[in-house]
């Protein structure tokens, strides 16, 4: 179980999070003050909860959210349940109070639970479970039902079915393998959809990314060439370091020129996006013509600036869904067995960052939407 290195809380509450009312408030009513702010041991079950719904404007993230008291589940015929040790704060987590993706599931009443990714350790096996052991470490899969029920990894327990959740090998930390699903799984997808050749170019954007940094690796392992954009100097060493080929500064280097340069006029074979907005536009001329851009983050913009005469080259424009890469339980099962070999290789090492109990979650939200914050901040208990 994760526990050194942790950052101090500094959050102080609003006074949305002290009484005041809103129109945008889910019907579950937010625990009181005591129960709020009480010692761990008074509060045995945990979990990060979102109390506030609406538009972004009317409530923060922070303020939107609230640790409340959770009853431990049991597990029934079939499933586990599992005590969460860490869980990462990915965007798509942020995006989700952001969106108020579960404001219907609030409507109903219900407490909602943020949180995508994790792993923990069995706690309780229900009847005619054979997969799993109590105390084994093991890895839930929320995806199948995260989206329809609201009940994510930011709390102490969870219930799974023993066939939404893998084992952990004991050369995979729990750090690691907290990042297990996402980004790691999303690495393979695009370099399996782009299938560039050994020996050429792929151009990506946020290459200093926890994801950026796992496509460098697995690039690398693949034989393929990485052309890497990024807006901070002092990454340059770093992603050399980590198996970069080149790496261009948007921020100082005219990056079609650089393009054109390292690959002696041939441009990259592909790319891939996470920006989006007019960046897309940029990396779309660095690309050979009828080459294919996949985007698959909107860091700058849910929009995408694409000029006619890269659409006259027939360069591809695709969009990446995680969701599309593993349509079945058994593409599923390929693709886990696949990243977990991958990364008790060492060939993919996510970037680890700060840790943080997650009763502070919310200087974690903070650190986690840092510019320029390094690696992956990770909730732990």
């Amino acid at each position: 179980m994760a526990g050194a290195n942790t950052a101090s809380s500094s959050y102080s509450p609003s006074s949305t999070e002290t009484g005041a009312s809103s129109s945008a408030s889910s019907p579950y009513a937010p625990p009181s003050l005591r129960q709020l702010f009480s010692a761990e041991e008074e509060m045995p079950a945990r979990g990060v909860a979102q109390i506030h719904f609406g538009s972004s404007a009317a409530h923060s993230v922070l303020e939107a959210l609230q640790l409340v008291p959770t009853e431990k589940p049991k597990a029934s015929s079939g499933q586990i349940v599992v005590r969460m040790t860490v869980r990462p704060i990915n965007r798509s987590d942020l995006n989700t109070i952001r969106n108020s993706r579960f404001s219907r599931v609030a409507a109903q009443g219900r407490q909602v639970i943020i949180g995508e990714e994790g792993c923990g350790v069995v706690e309780e096996v229900g009847e005619g479970v054979t997969k799993f052991m109590k105390g084994q470490r093991v890895i839930p899969l929320g995806m199948p039902t995260y989206s329809k029920d609201g009940q994510g990894t930011w709390q102490d327990y969870i219930v799974v079915d023993e066939t939404n959740a893998f084992p952990v090998p004991p050369s995979v930390s729990d750090e690691v393998a907290a990042q297990f699903i996402f980004n790691p799984w999303a690495a393979l997808g695009l370099l399996e959809r782009l299938d560039v050749p050994k020996g050429e170019y792929l151009l990506q954007t946020a290459a200093g990314s926890a994801m950026g940094r796992l496509i460098i690796q697995l690039a690398k392992y693949f034989g393929i060439k990485t052309i890497n954009i990024v807006r901070r100097e002092e990454w340059r060493r770093e992603l050399k370091a980590l198996g970069a080929d080149e790496v261009i500064n948007s921020t100082t280097e005219d990056v079609r020129s650089k393009v054109k340069e390292i690959t002696g006029q041939k441009m990259a074979y592909a790319a891939v996006d996470a920006v989006a907005g007019t960046t897309t536009k940029v990396v779309a001329a660095c690309v050979r013509d009828g080459g294919t851009v996949i985007v698959y983050g909107a860091l700058s913009s849910n929009d995408i600036t694409y000029s006619i005469y890269d659409l006259r080259r027939k360069v591809q424009l695709e969009w990446f869904y995680l969701g599309d890469y593993v349509p079945t339980r058994e593409r599923i099962d390929l693709v886990a067995s696949k990243v977990m070999r991958l990364l008790e290789l060492k060939v993919m090492r996510p970037h680890i960052g700060k840790k943080f109990p997650l009763s502070q979650f919310r200087d974690a939200i903070v650190e986690a939407e840092r510019e320029g914050r390094g690696g992956k901040v990770l909730l732990i208990s």
